[in-house]
């Protein structure tokens, strides 16, 4: 990944002195994103006719916006997979196993081996570089929300390739450049038109991205050896300004993973501290599954993340973040469907 990718040291610090102080507890995955997105849209974009596209953004990708398109027919579906994160104590949301003991002897690190050889046993499909990666989730990303349908367009290859987003009854494009909105109601995004423009931004065209805004190239790239993936994650802090457990969660959610890499992060995920079994979890969709719990690294917090599998397939089904002593859930999605398809907007 060019250095290229990433806004400047200076930008990215005077970013983080922007940011409220840390409460106690993890801002909710959802809500961190579309603060951060936000401010970097600001940094990126002065023009009062521009609208930022933070408000409609869940994921702290894409820069200050999440690039997203597809389309249909050829698309080569990928295995359904959701996230789930949860407490594993008594306040553990959506479940009922309060003090309960897993019926197996099971541990957290021993089903992630099995997740993941299951991941790394799916065929790696075939994908054009002109193609979309559609992903479409129920998800919450505020206590008390019901979860609503997402659906979103990702160039597999290019960055730069404007995507596109429907959630909440509207439609919005996405791209790491200007969009502005029409008279008409329609958007139109704003290309930089001469070399000056581009001092706004901190890539150049064509991009495979970053690793909160990937394409499905670059996540291609990424080493599928846990120790080396290990250590990329952690050199990542500069420009995440996260530690490797947010760092899977958010790339493991909205985007297709190639097998051998989606093994890899599972492998990595077993090697963190506090990982603990939820017999008996239950996704945004309503889906019961088998879950595995990670305490929050930052010290002093209370927010417990979980990834919820289905317990026959051990495909992932779902992600929560939720307050370890109240059971408040801040933030989930349940993953329906992902594919590859040929057109932003087209269905698979």
């Amino acid at each position: 990944m060019s250095g290229n990718d990433f806004r400047s040291e200076q930008e990215r610090a005077e970013l983080a002195r922007l940011l409220p102080a840390p409460a106690a507890r993890d801002l909710p995955a959802g809500r961190r994103r579309i603060l951060q997105e936000h401010l970097m849209t600001e940094l990126h974009h002065m023009e009062p006719e521009s609208r930022p596209r933070a408000a409609g953004q869940r994921r702290k990708r894409r820069y200050g916006l999440v690039a997203a398109a597809g389309s249909a027919a050829l698309a080569a579906a990928v295995a359904v997979t959701v996230f789930t994160t949860g407490p594993a104590t008594p306040r553990h949301p959506g479940s009922s196993q309060a003090g309960a003991t897993p019926t197996t002897p099971e541990t957290a690190a021993m089903l992630l081996a099995r997740i993941a050889d299951a991941a790394a046993s799916q065929p790696a499909p075939t994908v054009r570089d002109n193609q979309f990666m559609y992903i479409r989730s129920l998800n919450s990303d505020q206590a008390g929300q019901r979860p609503h349908e997402r659906q979103v367009w990702l160039p597999v290859a290019n960055i730069c390739v404007t995507g596109l987003l429907k959630e909440g009854g509207a439609t919005q494009l996405l791209s790491p450049f200007t969009v502005m909105a029409n008279p008409d109601g329609s958007e139109k995004v704003v290309y930089p038109s001469k070399p000056s423009d581009w001092k706004y931004y901190s890539f150049r065209c064509p991009s495979e991205g970053h690793l909160y805004g990937p394409s499905y190239r670059l996540l291609q790239s990424l080493p599928t050896n846990p120790n080396a993936l290990l250590n990329w994650l952690k050199s990542q802090k500069k420009y995440t300004n996260d530690d490797p457990l947010q760092e899977i969660f958010e790339t493991l959610g909205e985007n297709i993973m190639p097998p051998a890499v989606a093994a890899a992060f599972y492998r990595v995920a077993a090697r963190l501290p506090g990982a603990t079994l939820v017999p008996h979890a239950t996704n945004a969709a309503g889906q019961h599954g088998i879950g595995i719990t990670w305490p929050s690294p930052a010290p002093g917090r209370v927010d417990q993340y979980e990834m919820i599998f289905d317990k026959k397939t051990l495909q992932n089904i779902g992600e929560k973040q939720f307050d370890a002593k109240t059971g408040r859930v801040d933030f989930e999605v349940a993953i329906q469907q992902r594919a590859f398809v040929d057109k932003a907007g087209n269905l698979p």
